[in-house]
C-alpha cells in the first residue's frame, strides 16, 4: 500500500503493557475449563466468535466472575480491538459496550489505541489486504498453524494519518460496514424462519417414538451412497477444504502456503448437493453440503456421499444443521489421541423420513428464501471488496478525502 503518511510500529500506538508476555509461576490459568462455561456471565471470546467483523455474543460461550477472577490476561474492554493471532490469522472486531468487559482467549490479542488514534480506522487498517498480507508473512507462510508471538507483534507496522484524515476516511467507509451488518441482521432472520418452517413442517425428525401418517423410522445410512469419484482427467476444478464452520472454503483461503499435490488425479470429485467431510475433522464440525460449487476436488482422505431419491439434499442439509447432528457425529467417532468418524456410523443416526411430496413442499417454501440468503451474501462480498479497494487510494491520495467532524 503506497503511502503519504508515516509508518509507526504496534508497539509505538498501542499503551504499553497489553503485549506484555504470560507472567510465569503460579498467577492463575490462562484458559478456562469446558466445565466452566456458561450460558450467561461473562463473555469469553474465542477466534471463531469474532466473524464479518463482530463478535458473536449469541454463540460465544460464558464464564463467572469467579472463573474470570482466576485468569492471569485477556480482559479487554470498549472500544479496544481485537485481533486474531494464532491459528486463525487476521479476524478483528471492536468490542462494543454491550458488556463492561469481556476475556479472551489467548488466540486473540486486544489492543488499546493511545490519544491521536481513531480506533474504527485502525481496524480499517488491520482489514486491508495489505495488512492482512503482512500478518501472514509474519505467522509463518510455512506453517499450517500460524502463530504471531509477541515480539513480532509489537513490530507489525502501522501507516498512520493524521486524526482528521483518519476521521475522514471512517466516515467514507462505515456506510459500507453498515450496510453489511444491515444485511447479517436479515440474513439472520432469513435463515431462522427456515429452520422454524422445517421444524413445523417435519416435527422432531430424531424423535422416534412418534411420527406422523406417511413418516417412516429410519436411520441416514440407509437413504445415502459413499461416492469415490476421482480426477483421473485432472480437469482444472477447485481444490477445496470443508472448515470447522460446516462450509467450503478454497485451499487458498484456509491454508498459508499450497497443501495439495501439483496433480490431482487421486482427489475426490464432490458435486453440487453432495456432502463432503474429513473423518479426522467431522468431530469438529468439518462436514458440509456443496452449495457455492457446481463441482471441486477434495482430498483424498475426504468421504463423500450423496442422497438416494428417499430424501431431498435440502431435507437433508437441515438435516445436517439440527445441533444434536454435530452431537450425534462427536459421540460415534471412534479412537483416543486421533478421533475418526467411519461412513458406516451414519446407521447410528436415527432419522424420521417424510413422505417425498411433504419433503418436496418444503423445498418449494425453502428455495426462494434461500435465493434472498444468496443475493445478500453476495452483495456482502460486493459493498466489502469495494469498501477494501477505497482504503489503499485514500490512504495514498489517489481520491480526496473529506476533513471534517465524524
Amino acid at each position: 500500500m503506497m503511502s503519504i503518511y508515516p509508518t509507526y510500529t504496534v508497539e509505538e500506538l498501542i499503551f504499553k503493557g497489553l503485549l506484555e508476555p504470560p507472567l510465569d509461576g503460579n498467577h492463575g490459568q490462562l484458559h478456562p475449563k469446558t466445565s466452566d462455561f456458561k450460558k450467561t456471565g461473562i463473555p469469553f471470546i474465542m477466534a471463531n466468535d469474532l466473524l464479518d467483523g463482530e463478535i458473536q455474543y449469541e454463540t460465544c460461550a460464558y464464564i463467572s466472575p469467579q472463573t474470570a477472577g482466576t485468569l492471569r490476561k485477556g480482559f479487554a474492554k470498549p472500544e479496544d480491538i481485537l485481533i486474531t493471532h494464532k491459528g486463525t490469522i487476521g479476524r478483528t472486531a471492536i468490542v462494543d459496550h454491550k458488556f463492561e468487559e469481556i476475556v479472551l482467549t489467548p488466540q486473540v490479542t486486544y489492543y488499546r489505541v493511545k490519544k491521536g488514534i481513531d480506533n474504527i480506522f485502525l481496524k480499517y487498517y488491520f482489514d486491508s489486504p495489505y495488512f492482512q498480507a503482512i500478518l501472514h508473512s509474519a505467522a509463518g507462510s510455512g506453517s499450517t498453524r500460524p502463530y504471531i508471538g509477541i515480539t513480532a507483534q509489537r513490530k507489525l507496522p502501522i501507516l498512520l494519518p493524521p486524526l482528521v484524515i483518519q476521521k475522514g476516511i471512517v466516515k467514507m467507509l462505515l456506510p459500507f460496514d453498515e450496510k453489511i451488518s444491515n444485511n447479517n441482521k436479515h440474513l439472520k432472520m432469513l435463515s431462522e424462519m427456515i429452520f422454524t418452517i422445517y421444524k413445523q413442517t417435519f416435527g422432531c425428525v430424531w424423535n422416534t417414538t412418534t411420527t406422523f401418517m406417511g413418516f417412516s423410522i429410519s436411520n441416514v445410512f440407509e437413504h445415502v451412497n459413499e461416492v469415490r469419484d476421482k480426477n483421473k482427467e485432472e480437469r482444472d476444478y477447485p481444490v477445496l477444504s470443508v472448515v470447522k464452520e460446516g462450509t467450503f472454503k478454497t485451499s487458498e483461503d484456509v491454508f498459508t502456503k499450497q497443501v495439495y499435490s501439483k496433480s490431482t488425479k487421486n482427489y475426490k470429485i464432490v458435486r453440487r448437493n453432495q456432502v463432503a467431510y474429513n473423518p479426522a475433522r467431522a468431530n469438529i464440525g468439518s462436514i458440509a453440503m456443496l452449495k457455492e460449487y457446481d463441482v471441486g476436488l477434495v482430498s483424498p482422505i475426504y468421504t463423500v456421499f450423496e442422497m438416494k431419491n428417499t430424501i431431498t439434499p435440502t431435507f437433508f442439509y437441515y438435516y445436517m444443521k439440527q445441533p444434536i447432528f454435530q452431537e450425534m457425529i462427536k459421540h460415534h467417532a471412534i479412537g483416543t489421541t486421533r478421533q475418526n468418524f467411519p461412513f458406516e456410523a451414519f446407521k447410528m443416526f436415527p432419522m424420521v423420513v417424510p413422505p417425498m411430496e411433504l419433503q418436496l413442499k418444503f423445498e418449494e417454501i425453502a428455495k426462494p428464501i434461500e435465493q434472498k440468503i444468496a443475493k445478500l451474501k453476495e452483495e456482502n462480498e460486493v459493498l466489502a471488496e469495494i469498501r477494501d479497494t477505497l482504503l489503499p487510494k485514500l490512504m495514498s491520495g489517489e481520491l480526496p478525502v473529506e476533513v471534517g467532524e465524524k
